[in-house]
């Protein structure tokens, strides 16, 4: 089925753009047929960059075709007045040097490059759970460790071989060393690199990711 290309992405995709054809659930029947045409290959264009077989391209796409438009870090001066110990009414002048964080520059960026950023910012969502409190995340890899354990139960009885981490015999998602491996290959690089590109923007989800993979990492040691 889809020529073993992005199968779940695929078969996404095939569900949800299919309520278009039901008119009271076409919400683009306002649109002209070049919008919908745009808006159609955005989406699966979008989606498909969420399979992981294509995470590290797109990774290093950003890294070439964003990040050389990134602002250099630049030092600027400031001047103001600074109060003395003797109150306001001895004020004085001065000037200090700050260091102005650096960052994407949404100014400088082409169509091409948003359009990547797009689906960065969805192959950052889509991992999103790895950034959740830790309750909730463990609760996201718990359902992930099922499905992956069902799809490996049907193709073992068809006589495939099972993919990785779907034999149930064996270590799967939930697995403390499987998780450390995750964090530390596409979690922690992903949100790393998003950092980067948005400053600021995500400094609750990189400490919760940090505190995160140092649970699994706890976890591993007990493992074995």
């Amino acid at each position: 089925i889809y020529n073993d290309q992005a199968v779940y992405e695929n078969s996404a995709l095939y569900r949800a753009l299919s309520f278009t054809d039901k008119p009271e659930l076409d919400f683009t029947a306002g649109f002209s047929q070049d919008h919908k045409r745009l808006l159609r290959v955005t989406i699966i264009d979008m989606v498909l960059s969420t399979d992981m077989s294509r995470h590290f391209d797109i990774v290093t796409m950003v890294q070439t075709k964003v990040d050389s438009i990134m602002e250099k870090p630049v030092s600027r001066q400031v001047s103001g007045f600074v109060e003395s110990r003797h109150g306001s009414n001895n004020r004085r002048e001065a000037e200090a040097n700050i260091d102005i964080e650096p960052g994407l520059c949404l100014s400088d960026v082409s169509p091409d490059q948003m359009h990547l950023i797009f689906q960065f910012a969805l192959k950052v969502a889509d991992i999103g759970h790895c950034m959740l409190p830790l309750d909730q995340h463990k609760f996201w890899v718990g359902n992930l460790e099922t499905e992956f354990f069902k799809q490996g139960d049907l193709e073992k009885e068809a006589g495939l071989p099972i993919s990785p981490l779907m034999d149930r015999n064996k270590p799967g998602p939930a697995y403390g060393s499987n998780q450390v491996g995750f964090f530390s290959v596409i979690v922690s690089p992903t949100i790393s690199l998003w950092q980067k590109l948005f400053p600021g923007s995500a400094d609750e989800l990189y400490e919760q990711t940090l505190s995160n993979a140092l649970f699994w990492k706890s976890n591993s040691q007990m493992d074995n």
